[in-house]
């Protein structure tokens, strides 16, 4: 029974060891791939708020808008000689009630990537951000007599976010199984933004709605922490984050923020 139980030990180190050093050899040299999903936020410029977008139509006029994002500036109707951003405080036809975002998605990315040695590795990856957006609501100025039918306007944008990245990783091990890394690297965004008006007591104007697709190249960072929970298999757990994506006539300048929980498999 004892010759029995100590071969049974004996065994069961040897397979320990063993599955210890397989461990060790995946932080050697080589090719592997990657899938992680996440949260994912981009985080929106409010105050920007909705940059112009076609006008409302009414059965009489077809508004002009002019926006202004101070309390006394709105969305003016009727006044096609105005510009489209006035710098002089008017009258608001239309003042701002309500302002929503929702800048919160799921992310994900897939990734291909060559360690050079236990310290540093390259990575090419597929990443999509989710989408976000912003809706605001405006309503007829109640210290003015009513002219027209359109007692409310929403104006919104939403936007995606997507493209591949090159980063570079440094790592420190921490024992066989576990090290912290630093990432470094550039994403190449590509951002489709779809914006709308929509109206209560009026009708939309024919292209009220406008999808547009900007490009951004900018500078992304990481950290996090990794486990080789089996040979050629590791878990990641990493927060990464963005420069600011460049603004443009619809939307403000924003930024990526994502937590995320990835498998690897070394080829």
């Amino acid at each position: 029974m004892q010759s029995g139980m100590f071969r049974c030990a004996v065994a069961s180190a040897m397979f320990v060891i063993s599955l210890g050093c397989e461990i060790a050899e995946a932080a050697d040299p080589g090719f592997y791939v990657g899938a992680a999903g996440g949260r994912s936020e981009q985080s929106l410029d409010k105050k920007a708020g909705v940059g112009p977008v076609p006008p409302v139509a009414d059965a009489t006029f077809t508004p002009v808008f002019v926006v202004g994002r101070d309390p006394v500036a709105g969305i003016i109707v009727g006044n096609p000689g105005a510009p489209i951003f006035s710098p002089v405080p008017v009258v608001a036809v239309y003042r701002l009630a309500e302002l929503t975002a929702d800048e919160t998605d799921v992310g994900w990315n897939f990734s291909l990537g060559y360690r050079v040695n236990k310290y540093l590795a390259a990575e090419l990856a597929y990443v999509d951000s989710g989408e976000a957006s912003l809706v605001e609501h405006y309503r007829w100025n109640p210290s003015l007599p009513p002219v027209s039918d359109v007692s409310e306007i929403t104006r919104s944008y939403s936007v995606t976010s997507r493209g591949p990245a090159l980063s570079v990783l440094g790592s420190l091990p921490l024992g066989s199984q576990w090290e912290v890394f630093l990432r470094g690297g550039v994403l190449f965004a590509k951002q489709e933004v779809e914006t709308r008006v929509n109206s209560v007591g009026g009708t939309v104007a024919p292209g009220a709605q406008i999808d547009r697709d900007f490009s951004d190249e900018v500078v992304t960072v990481g950290a996090g922490v990794q486990w080789a929970f089996l040979p050629r298999w590791t878990a990641r757990l990493e927060y990464q984050r963005t420069d600011d994506l460049q603004s443009n006539e619809i939307m403000g300048e924003s930024h990526i923020d994502q937590a995320s929980l990835s498998v690897l498999f070394g080829l």
